[in-house]
């Protein structure tokens, strides 16, 4: 057996070996993903984040007798028949959560410039909200506040909205501010990109330090420039995003391109996959890919048919397919850590600051549920704990779903009980993809080192 990738060494010092008992009966642990590749097959735990390769021997073994397989034991691929793998994780993960350092300062912030939007997405969880933009003062008082709270620790910035871009003045002041207050900070974006055009590009790469954007498009020119129902009359709105993404592209920016699946636009993404294809085939900065919209995302007109469902699911898969053999679609659900906390939400060193200088945790929740202001370093600390509370797993197949270790199920969050029957199954086939993928960089980087030695041994003699 060969260690392809090592669990993280706090990780297995904090969980240690298992030790073989002659007397139970082993089988694989739940949160285990197999794979088979021409050496043998791979073996990855989403718990330990350790990933082993059989030889084809060992695979022969490991298929009718796996408990001759010692490593397989100590490491926790295989437990006991009767053995709570749920259990473990939620142990493991709340001993993790006692010993992790704490966090220094509030490094992370989500920053909505203003509520108001240029384009209509009949989708949008924010209609009915109001729109209002950030202004100077309080842009002002969210940079004052984000020198005080950092604690001189270097900043992430997410700038969101409605559309970040349609109040951008707010972007330049609070970049300029954390400039002349020597704060290092990087950014990223959520956006149409309708805005984004090439002086815009500069200004994000130079001023804002731009790192990634994430623009929707949710079908080709036709479909696209229906569904977002820009305010603007007479202009191909499809045709200038793209034109901005290649702007964004050529300037070394990472785009994600992000494809919201529903009924009226299935057929049409897969037109889409392929147009992207041939204009951004050869960015490196590129990735795509595809979110099947739930019923609550829009307003009770989602996918929630036990029958529709599964033929997206399908479709969905197709299309991803495509775009992973283009290389334009990746999946990251390896994560070298163990996860302790799930999102901005329960993470200490994250605030969303709202246009009005309210702040809250959670994009979501923009006209209630604040937890403070930029004009106070006071938090409401009720608040703060409403949005860590955990509830059970909401969910029957959630305890034998190999992705159980990346889920914490927050009460306070409006999508706690999004999934369906067949995304475990969806988990399982990317993060296949994905063990595939990490192996092959483990082979190059392999052949790299023998290359190099054979130099160095070259050269001595």
């Amino acid at each position: 057996m060969r260690t392809i990738l090592e669990s993280p060494k706090a990780l297995a010092k904090l969980l240690g070996k298992q030790n073989y008992r002659a007397d139970v009966t082993y089988r694989l642990m739940t949160f285990v993903v197999q794979t088979p590749v021409d050496d043998g097959l791979l073996l990855f735990n989403n718990m330990t984040k350790q990933m082993v390769l059989l030889t084809k021997e060992e695979q022969q073994v490991f298929e009718q007798q796996p408990s001759d397989l010692a490593d397989l034991i100590s490491n926790w691929f295989l437990v006991p028949l009767d053995h709570d793998d749920c259990k473990l994780s939620d142990q493991f993960r709340n001993v993790a959560r006692m010993i992790e350092q704490p966090k220094q300062g509030i490094t992370s912030y989500t920053i909505m410039t203003t509520s108001d939007c240029n384009a209509r997405c009949f989708y949008c969880y924010e209609l009915g909200q109001s729109r209002r933009p950030m202004t100077e003062e309080t842009a002002n008082k969210a940079a004052d506040f984000i020198i005080r709270r950092c604690e001189g620790n270097p900043v992430s910035i997410s700038w969101f909205g409605g559309e970040p871009l349609y109040n951008k003045e707010v972007i330049d002041l609070i970049c300029n501010r954390l400039c002349d207050a020597n704060i290092e900070y990087k950014s990223s974006m959520i956006s149409n990109g309708f805005l984004m055009d090439a002086d815009t590009v500069k200004q994000a790469r130079d001023l804002w330090k731009l790192e990634n954007i994430q623009i929707t498009i949710d079908g080709t020119e036709k479909i696209y420039n229906r569904v977002k129902a820009y305010i603007y009359k007479g202009v191909n709105a499809y045709q200038r995003v793209l034109d901005n993404i290649s702007h964004l592209l050529e300037a070394g920016i990472f785009v994600n391109i992000r494809m919201n699946m529903d009924t009226h636009n299935a057929d049409d993404l897969e037109r889409l996959a392929q147009e992207l294809h041939e204009r951004f085939a050869e960015s490196k900065y590129l990735n795509a890919y595809l979110h099947l919209l739930f019923k609550d995302e829009l307003h009770h007109k989602g996918v929630d048919d036990d029958l529709k469902r599964p033929v997206l699911l399908k479709k969905m898969k197709q299309i991803q397919d495509k775009l992973q053999d283009w290389g334009m679609f990746r999946t990251n659900y390896y994560q070298p850590f163990l996860r302790t906390n799930n999102c901005m939400s329960d993470n200490d060193s994250t605030v969303v600051i709202q246009p009005d200088g309210y702040i809250t945790k959670c994009e979501h929740y923009t006209d209630s549920q604040h937890v403070g202001h930029v004009d106070s370093d006071e938090f409401d600390a009720k608040m703060i704990a409403y949005f860590k509370e955990q509830g059970e797993p909401p969910l029957e197949y959630c305890r034998h779903c190999a992705k159980y270790p990346l889920c914490i199920f927050l009460t306070s969050c409006p999508h706690y009980k999004e999934c369906y029957p067949e995304m475990p199954a969806i988990f399982v086939d990317e993060m296949q993809q994905e063990m595939k993928l990490l192996y092959d960089n483990y082979l190059k980087k392999e052949k790299e080192t023998a290359s190099s030695s054979e130099s160095e041994g070259r050269r001595e003699v």
